[in-house]
């Protein structure tokens, strides 16, 4: 998913960012800005607070800390975040896609027809993460519970400071909300939508996988040879 948000980033910024700004470098014409780099950022931490459920104060605070600091299950999360690396990136994606957009790549209807598919995802994505978000609500009550439970289950929590123990427990206690409130949330969805189904429309038959050739067809039993 965030391979393909680099292509949404360039799609929306590429030539959106009017305001004039210092000029970074120029690309194939394309002047890269320091506007333009500093927006993409922007929505880029955006993106990664709202599809991983991390409040972005805490997602800040996560980019500021050294690699020492950062569990190993965290590093790709933490260098992707890194300017210098999230430029990169961007970079070599906005180069990559010049050269598509010269070889008529972008346009082609299969193309096409992804970029929509997996838009259409990440809007939905993003829609149920913000919904959701209205929904919860934590108490700082609940979260030192839940740092005091985590202490006691944990080994590898007992020694921290009671600061992380607590953006942990507000973490934790935000992922089980959200798994607790998504279907709900879905089931809510479907009341807003007006759905008719056409009844000369058998879908049960045509979700139905199809047999390979030859399956379930009569075998042509093999002819005895006659006698001597």
């Amino acid at each position: 998913m965030a391979k393909f948000f680099f292509s949404i980033l360039l799609v929306s910024f590429l030539f959106s960012c009017k305001e004039e700004s210092q000029v970074i470098e120029t690309l194939d014409g394309h002047k890269v800005t320091v506007e333009e780099f500093r927006t993409a950022y922007d929505t880029y931490v955006d993106f990664i607070s709202r599809s991983q459920n991390i409040e972005k104060k805490t997602l800040l605070e996560f980019i500021d800390k050294t690699e020492a600091e950062i569990p190993q299950q965290f590093l790709d999360l933490y260098f992707s975040l890194q300017k210098r690396n999230f430029y990169n990136n961007y970079r070599q994606t906005l180069m990559t896609k010049i050269v598509a957009d010269k070889k008529g790549f972008s346009s082609r209807p299969e193309v096409q027809s992804q970029m929509k598919f997996q838009e259409m995802q990440m809007v939905s994505q993003l829609f149920l993460q913000e919904e959701v978000e209205k929904k919860i609500k934590i108490t700082q009550e609940q979260v030192e519970a839940e740092c005091e439970r985590l202490r006691k289950s944990e080994k590898n929590l007992d020694k921290i400071d009671i600061e992380k123990c607590l953006n942990f427990a507000r973490a934790n206690l935000r992922s089980q909300k959200t798994r607790e409130e998504i279907p709900q949330l879905i089931e809510r969805i479907k009341e807003e939508v007006s759905i008719r189904r056409n009844e000369n429309f058998d879908l049960d038959a045509y979700l139905l996988p199809k047999k390979p050739s030859g399956e379930g067809e009569p075998k042509n039993e093999p002819t005895a040879k006659p006698g001597p």
